[in-house]
């Protein structure tokens, strides 16, 4: 079964790279406040669909935060998302994505947020990005209180580095 599993798994990465249309990288984060300092590491798969500018994709962010009272924090987030690139010239794009964060290890609550963002098309197949929190509706996951927040600091700025088949 596992290799069944192994081989449907490898001949749909293949089919889905062969149009160079799947891409796979991650992001790294640091956030200091004056009450906590964290980072996070986050690794993406994600699939772009040709002739359009949306693309469909999933973090799974791992971070670690340690608060001024010496606790100390892990959670695990699951943040699917969708992009739509707004615009390229020449090597250099503008997206936004809409993203849903749900907690699997501390299950506090969801979040949407918008993050826009800048990609550089360094190669063919090597792309880096820049993106942060810009808008977001926090059920409970990063917030006490249930709302909106306008703010660049609800989530840490995060730099990735992704590589297309």
């Amino acid at each position: 079964m596992k290799k069944l599993f192994l081989t449907l798994a490898l001949a749909f990465i293949g089919i889905m790279s062969a149009n160079a249309q799947l891409w796979m990288g991650g992001a790294v984060g640091a956030g200091i406040t004056k009450h906590a300092k964290a980072f996070t590491i986050a690794p993406e798969i994600g699939y772009s669909f040709s002739g359009t500018p949306l693309t469909v994709a999933v973090e799974a962010d791992y971070s670690f935060a340690k608060f001024e009272d010496l606790k100390a924090e892990h959670e695990l987030i699951l943040k699917p998302y969708l992009r739509c690139n707004l615009m390229t010239i020449e090597k250099f794009g503008v997206f936004m994505d809409l993203t849903g964060d749900f907690g699997v290890v501390n299950n506090k609550g969801y979040a949407i947020s918008l993050r826009p963002g800048v990609a550089w098309m360094a190669t063919e197949h090597w792309t880096a990005a820049f993106r942060f929190a810009f808008a977001q509706y926090d059920h409970g996951m990063y917030h006490e209180a249930n709302g909106f927040f306008l703010d660049c600091a609800t989530v840490a700025p995060q730099f990735g580095l992704y590589y297309n088949f």
